[in-house]
């Protein structure tokens, strides 16, 4: 007998417990997140020539992304253990400090004042949803029905392995 592990997801244990596994969780995709808007704008917008500029236009980009995440959710969980509290303050702090990057990278403290405020306010809206038991986004009620993102990668031949216990008939 197995035993199955589900995987971790962010909100299994409290803010301010398991920072490093929230931090892998939340930098998985935003990781694919910024390889993809930094490919878009090295293939669409800034077009540069060479492979120093084309890794530190993908830097350019792509650090604020992650850096925005990793704030966030260090902020959040370390005001949450200092303050011994799991309550929408930690979540506008961490808000505030991931969008005052913003301002860091744009070099303009206002911007950052201002995204600091909007993020902030964004973490309240989000903890306060799932706190309530709030969806945000809807579940998709209705899938595709010629399959999904990796149906280019099935083996639609004739020779393919069966699954499970199928057999030929022989």
């Amino acid at each position: 007998m197995s035993k199955e592990t589900k995987p971790y997801r962010y909100f299994d244990s409290p803010d301010g417990e398991d920072i490093f596994k929230k931090l892998w969780v939340v930098l998985k995709p935003t990781v694919a997140t910024a390889f993809g808007i930094s490919t878009a704008d090295v293939m669409l917008y800034s077009h540069p020539k060479g492979y120093v500029q084309t890794l530190s236009r993908y830097a350019y980009i792509g650090a604020p992304v992650i850096g925005v995440s990793t704030v966030f959710v260090c902020a959040t969980n370390i005001a949450a253990s200092l303050r011994k509290k799991d309550d929408i303050l930690n979540w506008f702090i961490g808000g505030f400090a991931a969008g005052s990057v913003f301002g860091v990278w744009r070099k303009n403290p206002l911007f950052g004042f201002n995204m600091g405020m909007v993020l902030g306010i964004a973490a309240i809206c989000k903890k306060t949803a799932v706190d309530n038991g709030w969806r945000l986004v809807p579940e998709n009620d209705f899938p595709i029905a010629n399959g999904n993102v990796w149906t280019c990668n099935t083996d639609y031949t004739l020779t393919a392995p069966r699954p499970g216990n199928w057999t030929t008939g022989k």
